[in-house]
C-alpha cells in the first residue's frame, strides 16, 4: 500500500465521524422541541377536598299506596266477571258473580220455612189465647195450661230459627256478587268465567287510585343509618324529569332471607301521572358528612367510556390523566380515583392541547 492511500482512509473516517455527530445533534435538538410542545391560552381551576354528604342509595320499585286481593268466601262457578283489567271502578261496583243456584234454592226453602213458622206460631198463640180463658174459668187444670203455653213459647223460637236461617241465605248469596271494597284500578284478573272460585282465593287484584309509594331494598351495613322521616330522593329512572323528595315512612327491621335486605318504603305525595306501578326507581337518602376530591365539571373530558382531565405540572406543561367519577355536587363531580386533591386542572382552552403543550394565561 502506498503512503498516499494510507493517508487518504484516516481522513476518510473522520469525516464520516463529524456528519455522523452532526445528524445526531440535529436529532436531539428536534426531540428537545417536539416534547417541549406549543404554548396554548387556556383557562384553569383547581381540585379540592371537600366536605360532602354521605349518601346511600337502594333500589326499589313503584307501588299503588294500596293493593287489594278480592276474593269470594263462597265456593262456586265463576258465572261472570264484570271487569277488564286496566278498568278504574268505584267502591260498590260489581266485579264478578259466582252461580248462585244451589242458594237460591235454599232461600226458597227458608222463605217456605218462615211461612210454616209464622202458621204455626199464629196457631200456637189462638191455643193458648183459649187455654188461658179456660184456666181462668178453672175448666182446665194449669199443667194443661202450661204445656200449651210452652208450646206457643216453642213455635215463636221457631219462627225465629226460620228467620235466621234465611238471613244466613242471603249473607251467602252476598258473598256470590262480589264488589270492589275501594276506588282503585283493576290490575289483574285471576280466574276466568267458568272456573272454580274457593273461599280464600284470589279473583281479582285492585290498586288504589292516587299517591304512589316506592319500596326499596337497602344492604344490610347502612340500614343502620337511616330512620323513619328520614328525606329520601326519589328517582324514576324511565321517565325525564321524575325525581321526587318524600320522607321514609317505613323501615322495615327484618332481613329479606332472600337477599338480604331490607326494605324501606315512602310515599310521594304529589304523584306525576306517568307513573306506574312497577315501575324502577332509585333512592338515595343523606347519612352524614364524608370528604372527597371534585373537580369542576367542565374540566371533565369523555371519550366514550373514558373520563379524564388535563393536569397542569408545575412546569406549566399539560398532561391527560384518565379518573373515575362518582356522584356529582353542583358544578362540581366527584372523582374516586387518579387523583390527590390538590391538582390544578383546565377548564378550557382556545384551541386543543397535545400532551406536553403549556398551558399559559
Amino acid at each position: 500500500m502506498s503512503f498516499r492511500n494510507t493517508i487518504r482512509i484516516p481522513v476518510l473516517l473522520t469525516a464520516v465521524l463529524v456528519i455522523l455527530l452532526a445528524v445526531s445533534g440535529c436529532g436531539k435538538k428536534s426531540e428537545t422541541a417536539a416534547s417541549r410542545g406549543k404554548d396554548v391560552k387556556g383557562v384553569t381551576g383547581q381540585a379540592s377536598l371537600r366536605t360532602v354528604p354521605r349518601m346511600v342509595t337502594a333500589t326499589g320499585s313503584l307501588q299503588a299506596e294500596k293493593t287489594i286481593m278480592v276474593s269470594t268466601r263462597m265456593m262456586g262457578w265463576v258465572r261472570i266477571i264484570h271487569v277488564v283489567e286496566g278498568q278504574e271502578v268505584s267502591k260498590g261496583d260489581l266485579l264478578v258473580n259466582i252461580d248462585d243456584s244451589d242458594l237460591k234454592a235454599k232461600k226458597v226453602q227458608a222463605e217456605a220455612g218462615i211461612i210454616e213458622a209464622k202458621a204455626v206460631l199464629a196457631n200456637a198463640e189462638k191455643m193458648a189465647e183459649r187455654f188461658e180463658k179456660l184456666y181462668a174459668e178453672k175448666s182446665v187444670s194449669k199443667q194443661q195450661l202450661d204445656d200449651v203455653t210452652t208450646g206457643r213459647d216453642r213455635a215463636a223460637a221457631g219462627l225465629k230459627m226460620a228467620e235466621a236461617g234465611l238471613a244466613e241465605v242471603k249473607v251467602h248469596l252476598s258473598y256470590l256478587s262480589i264488589t270492589a271494597p275501594d276506588d282503585g284500578v283493576v290490575t289483574r284478573k285471576m280466574i276466568e268465567e267458568g272456573d272454580m272460585a274457593n273461599p280464600g282465593m284470589p279473583l281479582i287484584s285492585l290498586e288504589s287510585s292516587g299517591p304512589m309509594k316506592v319500596v326499596a331494598h337497602l344492604g344490610e351495613k347502612d340500614i343502620s343509618s337511616v330512620k323513619v322521616g328520614d328525606m329520601a330522593t326519589i328517582d324514576v329512572t324511565s321517565l325525564d324529569d321524575a325525581v321526587f323528595e318524600a320522607p321514609l315512612n317505613k323501615v322495615i327491621r327484618a332481613v329479606n332471607p332472600g337477599s338480604r335486605t331490607y326494605d324501606i318504603e315512602a310515599v310521594l305525595g304529589n304523584p306525576d301521572p306517568r307513573l306506574r306501578s312497577g315501575m324502577f326507581a332509585r333512592v338515595s337518602l343523606s347519612v352524614g358528612e364524608r370528604q372527597a376530591i371534585l373537580v369542576p365539571d367542565e374540566a371533565v373530558i369523555r371519550r366514550g367510556q373514558l373520563t379524564g382531565v388535563w393536569i397542569v405540572r408545575q412546569d406549566g406543561t399539560a398532561h391527560l390523566r384518565w379518573i373515575r367519577l362518582g356522584r356529582s355536587f353542583g358544578d362540581s363531580v366527584e372523582v374516586l380515583s387518579g387523583m390527590n386533591g390538590d391538582e390544578t386542572v383546565v377548564l378550557s382552552t382556545q384551541q386543543p392541547l397535545a400532551e406536553g403543550d403549556r398551558v399559559v394565561k
